[in-house]
Formats: C-alpha cells, sequence, structure tokens
C-alpha cells in the first residue's frame, strides 16, 4: 500500500486559526503536525512508501527524514494534488492507494492498519469522515483512477457518490483520531483533550495554546508521560 499525504505551504495554511495563533506559530504547528503523520506512516508496516506532494520546502526535508518520496506540487489544488501523488505512485507500480492529509497529527498506526484490513483486496473506495461527515479524512482507492478526486466542500459524499456511479463498493470507516483535522480553534479545543505522544500536543502545551482558548475553564490536557 502506498500512501500519498498532500501539504499546503506552510505560510498559507491554518489561516482559520490567525485568532488563536501568530503566523510564525501557525508555520511551525503546519511543521509538527505533517511531522506526526509522516511518523506514523512510517511506523506502519502495511504501508510500503509515502509520497509528499506540497511546495513546502519544509515538506521536502520531512518527507526526506522518513524515506519518502517528495513531489513538487504543480498546482495548488488539494484535489490535483492528490491526483498528481496518485499519478506518481502508479509509475511506481502501486496498484491502491492510501490518502491522510498532513494535519490530522493524533492519527495512529492502529487506525491506519484498521482502514487497510477494511479495504481489504478488489476494487472499492473506503472512506473516514471528518468529524462533522462532510470532509474526507482518510481515503483507500483501489485501482488509484477509480475515481476522480473531489476534495473541498462535501468531499465525503462527493467521494461516496463517485465510487457508487462507477458500480464500485463503497466501505465506511469511523475512526476517532484521524477524523479530527486541525483547522478551527474549536478543533484545536478538541486536539487538547487526548494524551497522547505527539510533537504537536507537546509544542502546544509548550506555547501554552489552552490558555488562549474562549471558555478555557472548560479544557484540560494532561501530556503523555
Amino acid at each position: 500500500m502506498w500512501a500519498v499525504v498532500p501539504s499546503k505551504q506552510f505560510g498559507v495554511a491554518k489561516r482559520r486559526l490567525a485568532a488563536l495563533l501568530s503566523e510564525a506559530e501557525r508555520v511551525f504547528l503546519a511543521e509538527v503536525m505533517l511531522n506526526d503523520v509522516l511518523s506514523t506512516l512510517h511506523a506502519c508496516s502495511q504501508v510500503n512508501g509515502i509520497i509528499v506532494v506540497s511546495k513546502e520546502p519544509a515538506a521536502r526535508r520531512l518527507a526526506e527524514r522518513y524515506g519518502a518520496t517528495f513531489v513538487l506540487e504543480v498546482q495548488s489544488d488539494l484535489s490535483l494534488a492528490v491526483t498528481q501523488g496518485g499519478a506518481h505512485a502508479a509509475a511506481l507500480g502501486a496498484k491502491e492507494l492510501l490518502i491522510v492529509p498532513g494535519d490530522v497529527p493524533l492519527v495512529t498506526v492502529q487506525e491506519i492498519e484498521q482502514l487497510i484490513c477494511l479495504h481489504g483486496q478488489g476494487r472499492g473506495l473506503t472512506l473516514v469522515p471528518d468529524r462533522s461527515y462532510t470532509g474526507t479524512n482518510g481515503l483507500i482507492v483501489s485501482p488509484i483512477n477509480l475515481i476522480s478526486f473531489s476534495y473541498g466542500v462535501d468531499s465525503f459524499n462527493l467521494h461516496a457518490e463517485a465510487a457508487r456511479a462507477v458500480g464500485s463498493r463503497v466501505q465506511l470507516l469511523e475512526l476517532d483520531k484521524l477524523s479530527l483535522d486541525i483547522d478551527t480553534p474549536e478543533d484545536v479545543r478538541a486536539l487538547m483533550t487526548y494524551e497522547q505522544t505527539s510533537m504537536t500536543l507537546d509544542y502546544l502545551d509548550e506555547i501554552n495554546v489552552v490558555s488562549r482558548l474562549p471558555g478555557r475553564h472548560n479544557v484540560s490536557h494532561v501530556a503523555a508521560g
């Protein structure tokens, strides 16, 4: 199984966190989240290769750290970046594709293995929704060109409908940590309720982000020992 991880340039990522984090903090947050995702994929024995698609120089360095292939993003569009990564994987002999975004820092090896196990063999699409059931936080597709990717508004339903339209099986898997992508202060609030070894959690603890959250008395976080 080959994995594709698309990543925006860190300087333009996470703008919805501007009320909570400075620009420099958002840049570093994007970097440590991508690091957490790549670390998990690298540790998963069922992932044979990783492709990072980005224009971000720091993402290239992270890809090199984890033995991943870096593909320079041609156009700043998530669906096109995933398509570009899929084409590169196919050229390397991949028959199926796992797609994980770079902003799901809590994803675990166990969750990735669950997703791969459920997908199984043969033609099909397996989806992990975000917490609102509108976005796609995890996806396995086989063959790689089964559908056109439609990331953005309502991508979860668009991907499912595209697979059904070509007569393919569609499977859904709810995964607690993979479902949490970090885009808004409320996502950060949810993130800080977890106890887990993570560069992202360590960084947000270091800058005491909990003290900046509205209604912070409702949030508690104990760092994993």
